[in-house]
C-alpha cells in the first residue's frame, strides 16, 4: 500500500454494545498494534461517544449501529447528538442534518434479519439517503456476501467502506477502509465525504460469532435478574 494511505476500521463493537467484549479503553493500544490509524465503534442502538477522540495520531470517531423501524441497519458516523430509533429515512435525515454520514453496512448478507436485503430497502432510498456502502464487512464469513455489497455500490455509484463488525480484540482491523493524507478528523470527513476510499479485508472465523450470541444471552439474564 502508499505509504500516503492509513487504515481505519470503520464498523466495530466493545462491550457498550450488548454482544461486544472488546473493552474501549484499550482501542488506541489494540489500533497501534493492528496498525490503524482510526476506529469507529459502533454501538448498537445508542452512540458511546459524541465526538473524536484524539491520541498520538490516532482517532476515535463517533458513530451508532441503528436499528432502523422498517428497513433494518444502518450507521450514522460523525454524528453530534443521539438519535431517536425510527424509521431508515428519518434516522438518515438525522444523521445529516448533524453533517454526520450514511453508511449501510453489510448489505447483501441474507443471514442477517436486519439487512437491507432481508427488509428489502428499495433502491431509491440508498439512492437518496446512504452516503456510502459497506463493500467489505469481515463478519459476512461468506465472500460472496461482499461480492454483492460491492456490485450493489457500484451499480448505485456509491463510494465503499470496509469494517471489521468485530466483537472482540482480535477481530479488529480484519477490514479496513483506507484513506490518504490523513492528518486530522477533519481530513478523515472530508475523504469520506469525497468518497475518495479504498478497501481491503477477509472474513473473520465463523467461531467468533458463537461466543458473541452467549455473551449476548448472558448480559440479558444478568439485566433481567437486576
Amino acid at each position: 500500500m502508499n505509504k500516503r494511505l492509513s487504515a481505519f476500521d470503520l464498523h466495530m463493537h466493545t462491550y457498550h454494545s450488548k454482544d461486544g467484549f472488546q473493552s474501549p479503553y484499550n482501542l488506541f493500544k489494540m489500533m497501534k498494534k493492528k496498525g490503524l490509524r482510526g476506529v469507529a465503534p459502533t454501538e448498537h442502538w445508542r452512540a458511546a461517544t459524541l465526538k473524536v477522540i484524539e491520541r498520538d495520531g490516532r482517532f476515535i470517531l463517533p458513530a451508532c449501529e441503528y436499528k432502523s423501524t422498517d428497513y433494518g441497519e444502518v450507521i450514522g458516523l460523525f454524528i453530534t447528538d443521539h438519535i431517536e430509533n425510527r424509521t431508515f429515512e428519518e434516522i438518515c435525515e438525522d444523521v445529516h442534518a448533524q453533517n454526520g454520514l450514511v453508511i449501510l453496512p453489510h448489505p447483501r448478507d441474507p443471514l442477517r434479519k436486519q439487512t437491507a436485503l432481508r427488509r428489502g430497502l428499495p433502491d431509491e432510498i440508498i439512492k437518496k439517503h446512504v452516503d456510502l456502502i459497506e463493500g467489505i464487512n469481515s463478519r459476512c464469513f461468506i465472500q460472496y456476501f461482499n461480492t454483492r455489497a460491492q456490485r450493489l455500490a457500484k451499480r448505485l455509484g456509491k463510494p465503499m467502506t470496509a469494517g471489521s463488525d468485530g466483537h472482540s480484540p482480535l477481530e479488529m482491523g480484519h477490514a479496513k477502509t483506507w484513506l490518504q493524507d490523513i492528518k486530522t478528523a477533519d481530513d478523515i470527513y472530508k475523504e469520506l465525504k469525497a468518497g475518495r476510499t479504498q478497501i481491503t479485508g477477509y472474513p473473520s472465523i465463523f467461531f467468533w460469532h458463537f461466543p458473541t450470541m452467549f455473551w449476548q444471552r448472558i448480559r440479558r439474564i444478568a439485566y433481567d435478574a437486576w
